[in-house]
């Protein structure tokens, strides 16, 4: 109230002031020391990315207030065993700075960027299409080598395939979501896989040579633990930021 009783007398005597000649009429009463020392604070600092906070990784889209990082996936816990051989191949790589992935999973969408609104309604037709999709299973198949849109990291991972047709069905129900929101769908030459390493820039051409002798591997582990060779889809899961949802198959 001291503040608006301030800025009211300075009016006032502004006002008088109009009245006085026209000297006066030039003349300003000085702001009020204890208005003029206000001062202000940014509201939404802008966030800078620093790829040295996340080992050299660079993010794909800038962050904004209200934009919420989102990604469709099927969870896998690798067992023991199935870790080690992801393990073994590490090592046996011929670059350093490689790392291995500590929590695996099976992309359905590409990272998408809600908006906060959009959550509720997003979420309610995912969680339909799940109600509506029969579980089933995924098939491990050869290690293949991945790329990011921007070049700047490179994958390995083991593809997945549906034989019963339900995945490339679910996948193409779930781009007609993303369409709704005008959001981008899965990649149109979809590879289902579970990237297990990732090393910095653009090592394809490097890694594609290995490719033959890293499925070998896979196939005489499989060959030694068969009840490796498949995965039992029974949920999707949705990260929303730090939020997370999960939805039952039928």
């Amino acid at each position: 109230m001291a503040g608006l009783s301030l800025i009211s007398s300075y009016l006032s005597d502004s006002e008088d002031e109009n009245e006085d000649s026209e000297e006066s009429k030039n003349t300003y009463l000085p702001l009020p020391e204890s208005i003029s020392s206000w001062q202000g604070v940014e509201h939404h600092p802008e966030i800078v990315d620093d790829p040295a906070d996340h080992d050299g990784r660079s993010r794909s889209f800038k962050h904004e207030r209200g934009n919420w990082a989102t990604l469709v996936y099927v969870d896998y816990v690798p067992s023991d065993s199935m870790r080690n051989w992801m393990k073994s191949l590490e090592s046996s790589l011929p670059m350093t700075g490689n790392t291995l992935f500590e929590q695996l999973h099976i992309s359905l969408t590409r990272t998408l960027i809600l908006k906060f609104h959009w959550i509720e309604s997003i979420m309610a037709s995912i969680k339909e299409l799940c109600q509506m999709t029969s579980r089933f299973i995924l098939e491990l198949n050869e290690v293949k080598v991945y790329c990011n849109e921007d070049r700047t990291r490179t994958f390995l991972g083991v593809s997945c395939r549906n034989n019963d047709g339900i995945l490339k069905e679910f996948t193409e129900a779930l781009n007609k979501i993303l369409t709704e929101y005008e959001l981008p769908p899965f990649y149109e030459d979809a590879s289902h896989h579970i990237s297990f390493l990732w090393t910095l820039d653009d090592k394809e051409e490097q890694l594609k040579s290995l490719l033959s002798s890293m499925t070998r591997s896979l196939n005489e582990y499989l060959a030694s633990s068969p009840e490796e060779n498949s995965i039992m889809v029974n949920t999707v899961h949705c990260k929303v930021g730090n939020r997370l949802y999960t939805f039952q198959l039928k």
